[in-house]
């Protein structure tokens, strides 16, 4: 075995690595703040992703033809406008690590994760369009079908992502301490992806800060594995 040839995942890692570098980017781009926000969020572009009735939207941009309402507007299309980035880079990271299971188990079920990775990209893309659609509208008040479209596409990309976090969690429960600590986290960020589903509320944050952070946990498993020369995959 050649030397370094064991740290099979670092590759993967410096694309987490431009993951990391855009999520900063996007937290300084979107709104921190909202005139008023769905109870239980304190993120307002979260918010805006599990967003339900006009009213909703109404109280998050604030007064119609207020400056409020145009820098809130603003930030969030630029945000979402670079996140087509994001997305790019976050989904490919993820099918990227699943590939790369794939090889050192040849079992389908990563490739299946990979699948599910692009599904994600598909979900963020669609619902990126809705929320540029609502923000287009927004005057006009004729985004009802964004917003009715926004519901599924927003948990297309969110479950989608607990999907593949289930799909790798059998890979990481065999590993080391460290890693059978994301196999740890990878469940309860699946559970509260199932709460957050059947009941919107506070856990809908949480269930995104328990994502970002199964993300960095992934980051730095791809610099810090190391595959032993006679360890089995």
């Amino acid at each position: 075995m050649k030397a370094g040839s064991n740290r099979e995942f670092m590759k993967i890692g410096f694309l987490g690595i431009a993951v990391v570098i855009m999520s900063l980017i996007l937290l300084a781009v979107f709104p921190a703040k909202a005139p008023v926000l769905p109870d239980g969020f304190f993120t307002p572009i979260i918010a805006f992703e599990f967003i339900q009735t006009p009213d909703e939207v109404y109280q998050l941009f604030g007064h119609e033809n207020s400056a409020e309402r145009d820098v809130m507007v603003h930030a969030m299309d630029l945000g979402n406008r670079l996140d087509f980035i994001y997305m790019v880079l976050y989904s490919g990271f993820l099918a990227a690590f699943c590939m790369k299971v794939f090889r050192q188990t040849q079992k389908n079920l990563y490739i299946i994760g990979a699948v599910i990775a692009a599904v994600v990209l598909l979900g963020d893309f669609l619902e990126n369009i809705q929320l540029l659609g609502i923000t287009a509208h927004l005057n006009t008040g004729d985004f009802l079908n964004e917003l009715e479209r926004l519901r599924y596409f927003t948990w297309l990309k969110w479950g989608g992502l607990c999907l593949v976090f289930v799909v790798l969690a059998p890979h990481f429960f065999r590993g080391r301490v460290f890693s059978k600590i994301i196999a740890g986290w990878a469940v309860l960020t699946i559970t509260a992806g199932i709460i957050a589903f059947v009941n919107r509320s506070l856990i809908n944050e949480i269930f995104s800060l328990f994502v970002a952070v199964m993300f960095v946990l992934m980051i730095i498993y791809c610099f810090v594995y190391k595959r032993e020369a006679n360890m089995n995959p």
